[in-house]
């Protein structure tokens, strides 16, 4: 199933990011916000909900979820969902593949940006659900032909 997965991702070729949406969780007792992952949606109906990315533009890394709301001696914290939504959005998907080791995922979109979609752990970190309804969670995808 692992390589089923893996001829799907052509499908992706040519589609358009629609949006992107940061996910975040309020501690109540704290106020404190914390990031807890990011959905991105295409127009002709795929989703892309991961945890752990970097984006990078013409050869180099320009912003990844680990920068949202670091400040970093900047004049204000960094909002790296709003980044990723303003570089993304409108672009079609040039080529999408998963490293079949380590269970990553790799988008590149028109304008030499890449989405780089990092699976850290052998549970769901990722889910990228398909046009038709189905989908893949990384552990699945990286697992079913064990």
């Amino acid at each position: 199933m692992k390589d089923s997965f893996i001829d799907r991702l052509t499908e992706l070729k040519g589609i358009v990011c629609e949006c992107v949406e940061g996910v975040e969780y309020e501690e109540p007792a704290t106020d404190t916000i914390y990031s807890v992952g990011t959905s991105i949606r295409f127009r002709e109906g795929p989703r892309l909900s991961a945890q752990f990315w970097r984006l990078i533009k013409d050869g180099k890394p320009l912003v990844s979820i680990f920068d949202h709301r670091q400040k970093y001696g900047l004049p204000a914290p960094i909002d790296a969902i709003q980044v990723l939504n303003e570089e993304l959005r409108g672009k079609p998907i040039v080529n999408a593949s998963m490293n079949a080791t380590t269970g990553d995922l790799q988008f590149r979109f028109h304008g030499d940006l890449t989405l780089e979609v990092f699976n850290f752990t052998a549970f769901e970190i990722w889910e990228l659900t398909f046009a038709d309804g189905t989908f893949e969670l990384s552990n699945y995808a990286l697992n079913e032909s064990c």
